[in-house]
């Protein structure tokens, strides 16, 4: 948030310049607010940023203005639910993130019928990496 009244400051995704650590700077400065791209022909994307990182939503839309799909990053990971729609707006897939571990993915199956796909096994390494960070970071646990 940049300006007086508080509003979010929304830059071209173009103009976000990004180093192999994945951190955005507008303007040489490290970029809070959001970036977007509205010139594909895929649809509107968004995506947010704080300190240079992405932080919260990012958001795809169909060019029919349905939306196509959303994600939670925390710190430049995925951390929180990931969701995919149809263009009649229905869920096709669900995804479970923490620390930019998946926990569980369900997808909607040819019957209409969601199931369960994945789901990270107690006994895994990535278990333990999960554990690990939850020790570590004390974000809000997902799932």
């Amino acid at each position: 948030m940049d300006s007086a009244e508080g509003s979010v400051m929304r830059v071209p995704d173009s103009e976000l310049e990004y180093d192999e650590e994945l951190i955005y700077r507008w303007r040489g400065e490290l970029f809070t607010g959001v970036g977007y791209d509205d010139g594909s022909p895929s649809g509107l994307s968004e995506v947010c940023y704080r300190h240079g990182m992405q932080e919260g939503p990012a958001r795809d839309w169909y060019p029919s203005g349905v939306l196509k799909g959303e994600s939670y990053f925390r710190e430049n990971v995925q951390h929180g639910v990931t969701r995919e729609y149809t263009e009649g707006g229905e869920v096709e897939s669900e995804a479970v993130y923490e620390y930019g571990i998946l926990l569980s993915k369900s997808e909607r199956g040819e019957d209409g019928e969601f199931r369960q796909v994945y789901r990270l096994a107690d006994g895994s390494p990535n278990r333990r990496l999960l554990q690990r960070f939850r020790e570590e970071k004390g974000w809000p646990e997902i799932g």
